[in-house]
Formats: structure tokens, sequence, C-alpha cells
């Protein structure tokens, strides 16, 4: 055998083994909060973190505390627990930190939920592509008299 053959093999198995981690590879998205954040803030960063579960990345959830905030570490853990809550289903809770200043919590996506709703929502796609197909077919086009 070749060396050059044989330094090819190689590097085309280490292309395909580079191709399936990068397939694989999940990213950790990060949310910042305040104890204090307002309703429309926590409604857009819970659908961020939605959305970024359903894409199947982790989502990491911080709270920070800055000077005097410490005293408001009830608040805190409250908020943490009430996004936890509004996630539901979909996530699942693999890492916990609530002892320093910067509150955390990494979300991982719930894979068989993820799966159950990216099948659902493909089948509703394909209904709906067959219901436009079937309208635009029955309509025939109108014809437009011409202006003299």
């Amino acid at each position: 055998m070749d060396y050059s053959k044989y330094k090819y093999e190689q590097q085309k198995k280490k292309r395909e083994q580079q191709k399936k981690s990068a397939a694989s590879r999940v990213d950790v998205k990060e949310l910042k909060m305040g104890y204090n954040i307002d309703t429309h803030d926590y409604a857009i960063r819970l659908r961020a973190a939605q959305r970024f579960l359903k894409d199947g990345d982790k989502v990491k959830v911080v709270v920070q505390l800055k000077g005097r905030e410490n005293i408001f570490r009830d608040n805190a853990l409250k908020l943490m627990e009430r996004f936890q809550g509004d996630v539901g289903e979909m996530a699942l809770v693999e890492t916990k930190n609530i002892a320093d200043r910067n509150m955390f919590m990494v979300l991982g996506p719930n894979k068989r939920l993820i799966e159950k709703i990216q099948v659902e929502t493909n089948n509703t796609n394909n209904s709906q592509e067959e219901t436009n197909n079937t309208n635009t077919q029955e309509e025939p086009a109108a014809e437009v008299p011409a202006a003299i």
C-alpha cells in the first residue's frame, strides 16, 4: 500500500468523525435576568429558552444579585422555580447552583418531547400544504377584460 494512499484514507476517516461530532454538538445558550424582572422581559426570555430547547441546545439561566440585592435572594429563588415550571416538561434540570451571587441552573432539552413536537409540526405542515394545493387547483384563473 502506498503511504500517500494510507494518509488519504486517514484524512478521510478524520473528516467523517469531525462531521459526526459536529452534528451531535450541543451549544449552551445563556439567559441573564435580575430578580425583579418585568413580565414582558420575562416572557421574552421564556420564549427564547423554549426556542433554544426546541433546537436541541442547553439553556443556562442566570439570576445576578448585585450589591444589596443579595437581601432579596428568596425572590430570585422563586423566579428560578417559576421559570423552571413555565418551561415545563420541555426541559430537564441538569445542574443548579444557588450558593453564589450569580445563581444559575442549566436546563437540557427533553429529547422525547421535542421529537414528538417536531413530528406533530411536520404533520400539520404537510396537511396545510395539501389543503393549499387543493384550493389552488379548484379555482381557475379569472379573466380580466381589456380596457379600451
